[in-house]
């Protein structure tokens, strides 16, 4: 947050406000809810539950969250319902079974020793063939790059070697892509070490930057809008 923002960041970890979800947000949290419980079983069955089942944790998720949703004009909660278990069966059904997991949502501690820092999270997903994956949901086909630019897998690599002691075959990106007909799109990639180095220099320079309270609001990022960012009224007061 505070790379895309940090006048967002400054609002929502050190004013301690935080703002409800856009419905992209509720989307992808309750896909990947359904994804979570298939998963969690899997590792030891070695098989999928039933599409129905996964759809129902999806639906219910959906129904807890949608009453604390930030719904834009002309937005309809059933229809998003809808394509958010639509996008849960299609993973579901064409990407669920050629993956068998090692790990899912495993929590991680590990330090950064170069500036003294510790580095947690989860991982979500780790398969058998030592694969670091991601799910994302999104509104239009991403582009390859994405993948080579992701800090998130290069903290989830750094995280993953630090613990084993081994590095991982890649990484992976898992899209279901939310367009007129769904389509699932997966990229992969490899790290190098000066990868790492640039992912462990930045959140040197992110934590020092908080210590040193430099906060200002980022307006050449393409979310810095009304529409996309929930602090953009009282940014501009503020700022």
């Amino acid at each position: 947050m505070y790379l895309r923002c940090p006048a967002q960041y400054y609002f929502r970890y050190e004013e301690g406000i935080k703002m409800p979800p856009r419905s992209a947000l509720t989307k992808g949290t309750c896909v990947h809810k359904g994804i979570e419980h298939n998963y969690r079983q899997k590792i030891e069955s070695k098989k999928d539950v039933k599409v129905n089942e996964v759809k129902e944790v999806v639906s219910s998720e959906f129904d807890e969250r949608k009453d604390e949703t930030d719904w834009r004009d002309g937005e309809d909660p059933g229809k998003i319902k809808d394509r958010t278990v639509g996008l849960a069966e299609m993973y579901h059904v064409n990407m669920a079974p050629t993956i068998q997991p090692l790990w899912v949502e495993q929590e991680v501690e590990v330090p950064i020793e170069t500036f003294g820092l510790i580095l947690k999270g989860y991982l979500d997903l780790v398969d058998e063939d030592m694969w670091i994956r991601d799910n994302k949901t999104t509104g239009r086909t991403p582009n390859k790059s994405v993948i080579d630019k992701s800090l998130q897998l290069s903290a989830y690599y750094f995280a993953y070697r630090a613990i084993t002691g081994e590095s991982p075959k890649g990484v992976k990106l898992d899209y279901m892509v939310d367009i007129k007909t769904p389509k699932l799109v997966t990229f992969e990639g490899k790290r190098t070490q000066r990868e790492i180095d640039r992912f462990v220099n930045t959140a040197g320079s992110v934590a020092a930057a908080i210590k040193n309270n430099v906060y200002y609001p980022n307006e050449g990022n393409f979310m810095c809008s009304p529409e996309h960012c929930g602090y953009w009224d009282i940014c501009h007061k503020h700022f």
